[in-house]
């Protein structure tokens, strides 16, 4: 079943063959392709993806156009008001392996009512968006609703070819999403990067798979077995797939979720980007799939896939522990999505949920 690579380098998978076929009738070279980068590399271009070139040029368009508005402006927006870490956050506001990084942001996810005293803890996370006014950014929201329905649709079905390449149904893993899926984005803007620092800090993606837009300005690097980081350039007619800690999770580690990390080398150039994160119910179990024994044998021969580890919580950063060293610490998605959010905004998480800022920490 391959061995992990030492890549130097990102595949590139061609959805186009099976653009408009049933997911029971997958081809098997882009099962096997897709496989492979995901075993060895954990990255892979994905081009003829579906998504719009109007939907993208227009997103990236508004995206241009709110950053671009006075951060008095932007503030209304302000991330610090929002108990589910939703909205604007200006340059330098989140952390990642206890270092600041060097970007300004918009974070959405599933627009919704906020819950009164959600049970479980984690569903606190659940609530609405901060758009801004339609007096100053009018085709915003609507730019990117569009950008999130055809990012979900293309998502799943990368999740169906995902779950064939492991030996199961294509719908296996979609199914085991739950009723309420919680995707969310980031739109991104990142300045040059100042010397000795990063626009984002190596880290793992805490979700099953990101879907990333960037512009043409580069800066993306994914880390391979030496310890070297390997430029992912931008490709227009690509979208940047990538593995998530919960898809290395439910895989026995058998998919590996790649540290990867944005410096912006340009001497004045600004970097525009949209991560999509594909995630599932709050309330879905962590248990791994049932894969063959294949898969778990492939894992043990492997010594870069059965020491892989995840990102570390906001308790063993705080005990000084590195930003890549943790294991699983959670049986439900909710509770590995909470780490997530706590390790990033320890601030605005003792703001908005003072009781729950110690929960599976």
């Amino acid at each position: 079943m391959g061995a992990m690579q030492n890549f130097q380098s990102i595949p590139v998978i061609d959805f186009a063959a099976d653009a408009k076929s049933d997911l029971s009738t997958l081809s098997p070279q882009l099962i096997r392709a897709v496989r492979a980068a995901c075993h060895q590399v954990g990255f892979f271009y994905a081009v003829n993806h579906g998504i719009t070139e109007s939907t993208l040029k227009e997103l990236f368009s508004q995206m241009a156009h709110f950053f671009a508005l006075p951060d008095s402006v932007k503030a209304r927006l302000d991330k610090a008001n929002s108990p589910q870490f939703r909205g604007w956050e200006r340059l330098g506001s989140e952390l990642t392996n206890h270092e600041v990084d060097h970007r300004e942001q918009v974070d959405i996810g599933k627009e919704r009512q906020a819950l009164v005293n959600p049970q479980p803890f984690y569903r606190c996370l659940i609530g609405p968006n901060q758009w801004p006014p339609e007096t100053v950014a009018p085709h915003f929201k609507p730019a990117v609703e569009a950008m999130l329905e055809e990012f979900e649709r293309f998502a799943r079905r990368v999740l169906g070819v995902m779950s064939a390449s492991v030996g199961l149904a294509p719908e296996h893993i979609a199914s085991v999403f739950g009723d309420d899926p919680q995707p969310y984005a980031k739109l991104i803007t990142y300045p040059p990067t100042p010397a000795n620092s990063n626009g984002v800090g190596a880290h793992k993606d805490s979700g099953f798979i990101t879907l990333l837009a960037q512009d043409e300005v580069g800066g993306l690097q994914a880390q391979n077995l030496d310890g070297q980081w390997i430029d992912v350039p931008p490709r227009k007619d690509a979208l940047i797939v990538n593995v998530g800690e919960l898809l290395q999770i439910l895989t026995h580690n058998y998919f590996v979720a790649t540290p990867h990390r944005v410096t912006n080398t340009s001497a004045s150039t600004t970097r525009y980007s949209c991560a999509y994160f594909y995630s599932p119910d709050l309330d879905m179990s962590l248990e791994p799939l049932p894969l063959d024994e294949s898969f778990k044998r492939a894992v043990g021969q492997s010594g870069a896939h059965a020491n892989a580890k995840l990102m570390s919580s906001h308790a063993m950063l705080s005990r000084g522990e590195d930003g890549i060293s943790g294991d699983v610490g959670a049986e439900r998605f909710g509770e590995r999505y909470w780490q997530r959010w706590v390790r990033s905004y320890p601030g605005i998480a003792a703001k908005h949920h003072p009781q729950w800022v110690g929960e599976t920490s």
